[in-house]
């Protein structure tokens, strides 16, 4: 018996050692998708993933915004993003230990995420070995698919905030499934958890969801409502706590100013839910969740299994609720998803070998597959960029280091480029996104004629800023992002004099690409 007197999990080979019913080639099989070399195999790769490609432009938006605060701008405005303060922090350490050790902002960013991936999964799995939560020979098996989902499953959202948000959620989705078995977590690795629940909690509020989903899915599977006021829980309410002090008392502006534009632009600029389900991330955390419940009704119940299945529902609530279908708000779900599956097929192996063995052909092996690809794992090839040509072009006709501007409802016109050549961005946003949102809203909701002015009103003031800042900041190089929007633009007053100095020097697809004259 345990010291919390139950049972630790037993050992699920079958007699014999070997699973599917004593194959040698399927024993091997298991010893090697088990091993460290696997492991060593799958890091590797994810090494080489990010040495080949690029981080992508959410990223270097917010590499970019830490930057300017290192330097002395002041946050939500000199510079400012719709999104609360943990957006850009988390890319803070990175940015301090470029300037104090020399190399870019994007290479520690890549050395920040990996460190804290592999803390992540070191304290996860301190916890489940502590409270014999997982059988010595299922370790192995889950490190290497946590370590396939977390590094290189990532894909092109590797380093989002939605990456750090999993990252940091893994331990405490760790101490809850050890309550789930009725197991008590050592109190410093349950606070320490629970500080991960937090901080995942910091990035977006929505994520109450998943974090309220493990634990209440924990009290239910214990009967025992004294689960919910496990120390973890209280750590993540305190780490909440601290940080809205902290963004109350430290960024004024976001709480009084930015975080109501946020709230009535940026977060009702939504899709309708029939087209949020009909999107390719939807299907395929939905396709997961099914899964393992129709596993689970094929082969038996599996608890932890269905503590991760409760977390995957959880983030993918988030992604209906945002319903921006974009797909780094969808990773986290489809992660856990995948995970949960993993969950079930290990925790069957030796009650059900032939069912679980099945499942991992039919849904778990496809799901690691095809998950890098969900979060565009293609666009980390080497030469691969957001608009094909378009470094080259502005290379081709900027001084270095150019001051760069744009005219674009997209972020990514701009970034990552901007930095990719050197570049200097000039504005205070990222794009026309105040101008986006009220678009959509206007376009696909009905609003009263009050609700209507202020929106317009939102977009143009955000026209006056950025007209206001290349005016100031007087750019080398340009970017319209389609013929359309110049056009739309010169209709418009704020934009009366934005182009004055510079001419078009080329196009590359939609985007012209505008440079000072005489430069």
């Amino acid at each position: 018996m345990c010291a919390d007197g139950i049972a630790p999990r037993a050992d699920p080979l079958p007699a014999g050692g070997q699973r599917g019913g004593g194959s040698a080639s399927g024993a091997s099989l298991s010893i090697f998708l088990g091993s460290r070399a696997l492991a060593a195999m799958i890091v590797a790769l994810a090494i080489a993933q990010q040495a080949v490609g690029h981080l992508n432009g959410d990223d270097s938006w917010f590499i970019l915004f830490a930057e300017r605060v290192a330097n002395g701008a002041k946050a939500y405005v000199d510079i400012s993003d719709p999104n609360p303060p943990a957006g850009f922090l988390a890319y803070m350490p990175a940015v301090r230990a470029a300037r104090w050790l020399g190399g870019s902002a994007e290479f520690w960013t890549v050395v920040e995420t990996f460190l804290a991936a592999f803390c992540s999964l070191a304290l996860s799995g301190a916890i489940l070995r502590a409270t014999r939560t997982l059988a010595p020979d299922e370790t192995g098996l889950w490190r290497n698919a946590a370590l396939w989902l977390v590094l290189l499953a990532a894909g092109f959202g590797f380093a989002e905030r939605e990456h750090f948000a999993l990252i940091a959620f893994l331990p405490f989705a760790a101490a809850a499934m050890a309550r789930a078995e009725g197991a008590r977590p050592p109190l410093a690795l349950a606070f320490v958890a629970g500080l991960g629940g937090g901080i995942a909690l910091c990035f977006k509020p929505y994520f109450a969801l998943p974090i309220a989903a493990v634990v209440l899915f924990a009290g239910w599977r214990r009967r025992a409502p004294s689960t919910l006021f496990a120390p973890e829980n209280f750590a993540v309410a305190a780490t909440a706590v601290v940080y809205g002090l902290f963004v109350w008392l430290r960024y004024p502006d976001y709480v009084w100013g930015v975080a109501a534009l946020a709230t009535e632009v940026y977060a009702p600029a939504r899709y309708g839910f029939w087209q949020v389900a009909a999107s390719p991330p939807f299907l395929f955390n939905a396709a997961a969740l099914v899964a393992v419940g129709v596993g689970m009704a094929y082969a038996g119940f599996e608890a932890r299994a269905a503590l991760l299945a409760a977390a995957s529902a959880g983030f993918l609530a988030t992604y209906v609720i945002q319903a921006k279908i974009w797909f780094n708000h969808a990773y986290p779900g489809e992660a856990l998803g995948v995970l949960a599956l993993v969950a079930l097929v290990t925790g069957r192996l030796a009650t059900s070998p032939e069912a679980a063995s099945r499942l991992g052909r039919m849904a778990l092996l496809p799901a690691l597959i095809l998950a890098p690809f969900l979060m565009a794992a293609q666009m980390n090839l080497p030469g691969a960029e957001e608009y094909p040509g378009l470094t080259a072009a502005v290379r081709a006709n900027a001084p270095a280091r150019p001051k760069i501007a744009v005219l674009a409802q997209q972020l990514d016109v701009g970034h990552p480029l901007t930095r990719r050549v050197g570049g200097r961005w000039i504005g205070r946003r990222n794009a026309l996104w105040v101008d986006n949102c009220v678009r959509q809203i206007l376009s696909t909701q009905k609003v009263d004629e009050e609700t209507r002015a202020r929106l317009l009103a939102y977009a143009a003031e955000e026209r006056a800023e950025l007209a206001e800042d290349v005016a100031k900041g007087k750019p080398d190089i340009f970017l319209v992002e389609t013929p359309q929007l110049r056009q739309w633009a010169q209709g418009k007053p704020e934009f009366a004099h934005l182009l004055d100095g510079l001419v078009r020097k080329a196009q590359v697809g939609d985007i012209e690409i505008w440079a000072r004259a005489g430069g």
